[in-house]
């Protein structure tokens, strides 16, 4: 399974993509941005 391409992260929605892989990739995110690191 692979989640992330060139145009972004993609997935069949509660399948290959579930709630708890969405919920950690927002966490990753949220802290990441807020230690002031860029994208």
């Amino acid at each position: 399974m692979n989640l992330f391409g060139t145009d972004g992260i993609r997935g069949v929605a509660n399948t290959e993509l579930t709630c708890e892989i969405a919920y950690r990739l927002g966490r990753a995110m949220g802290i990441h941005l807020s230690q002031g690191m860029d994208l």
